[in-house]
């Protein structure tokens, strides 16, 4: 029999200031999973806890900062953290990240309640977890939300040191859970001063939970990375080469819109100022990537997760 086939569970919803001092201990055993190596070994993939607390502290939509935080609850109330997710709305492009989303390595797999559903499933599937965060966005910012994002490790191209578990089966969880691929080469803009470019990471999508179907707008991709590099910005010195700058990013979002994905930069005066982060500009060259895999005037696939049945 289950062990936890008498249990049942919650998901606590962290949103706002105010819930931060009134899940004090709560926050804490959030991130203390958060930080443990078994999650995320890899440093340049981990944003500092210290801004992300910083962000929700602050109120601040860029971006709006939202923590799930799973507790299995006994048959007689007591209560345990499992699990949780951070998930982060970026307004201008409409577009949700699910940064992290973590289980107790002791909690992974193990079918939970009736139900019989998983920490992780319940996490996404939940309306308490991420498609009832869909309908929260939506209704806060008085605008549909284009589509649901989330990054993970390339099993052709991650040394099994540098992953909590073997990436094809991560990879084949969020398959199961309906995730696709966005056909491009993604480049993750460098997530504060300390930390460099993650290349060995695909960018996916939940399509149902938007609307989506088997293909994204080419403009909605790019406009979302522009924007998450300009909120990266805040975890980085003044000075720091790294930094988008707010002029910067209004400038190429403004020409993103004449673009609308239908062509190529100008390779002479390209239209795009861009980011340079180790001599590429990681912006310029994704938007032109974008284009060439497009699978009509505007969009580009959202194809099977390549590496899930590895």
């Amino acid at each position: 029999m289950n062990a936890f086939s008498g249990h049942t569970f919650e998901i606590v919803w962290i949103t706002k200031p105010a819930d931060l001092h009134l899940h004090t201990e709560l926050i804490d055993e959030f991130f203390r999973l958060y930080e443990d190596p078994s999650n995320f070994p890899d440093p340049d993939e981990r944003e500092e806890p210290v801004f992300i607390r910083e962000r929700i502290e602050e109120g601040t939509d860029d971006p709006h900062t939202h923590l799930m935080a799973y507790r299995l609850v006994g048959p007689s109330g007591e209560k345990k953290f499992v699990g949780g997710c951070i998930v982060e709305f970026y307004p201008d492009s409409a577009c949700g990240l699910v940064t992290y989303l973590f289980v107790d390595k002791a909690y992974r797999g193990i079918p939970i309640g009736a139900g019989r559903e998983k920490v992780a499933e319940s996490l996404i599937r939940s309306e308490r977890g991420l498609a009832g965060l869909v309908t929260f966005f939506a209704n806060q910012y008085n605008q549909p939300v284009r589509a649901v994002l989330f990054e993970s490790n390339n099993p052709f191209d991650t040394p099994p040191e540098q992953d909590s578990m073997p990436p094809a089966k991560r990879l084949r969880f969020f398959s199961r859970m309906g995730a696709r691929r966005i056909d491009f080469d993604y480049i993750q803009p460098p997530l504060g001063d300390d930390k460099g470019l993650v290349t060995n990471l695909y960018l996916l999508c939940f399509p149902a939970l938007t609307g989506l179907s088997d293909s994204i707008p080419v403009e909605t991709v790019i406009s979302f990375v522009m924007e998450l590099a300009k909120s990266l910005d805040r975890n980085k010195e003044p000075g720091s080469a790294t930094r988008y700058g707010l002029d910067n990013y209004r400038q190429d979002l403004r020409a993103v819109a004449r673009l609308g994905g239908l062509y190529r930069l100008d390779p002479v005066t390209p239209e795009l100022i861009g980011l340079v982060a180790e001599g590429r500009n990681i912006l310029r060259e994704m938007y032109d990537n974008l284009v060439d895999r497009r699978v009509d005037d505007r969009a580009v696939a959202l194809t099977p997760i390549p590496g899930a049945d590895v």
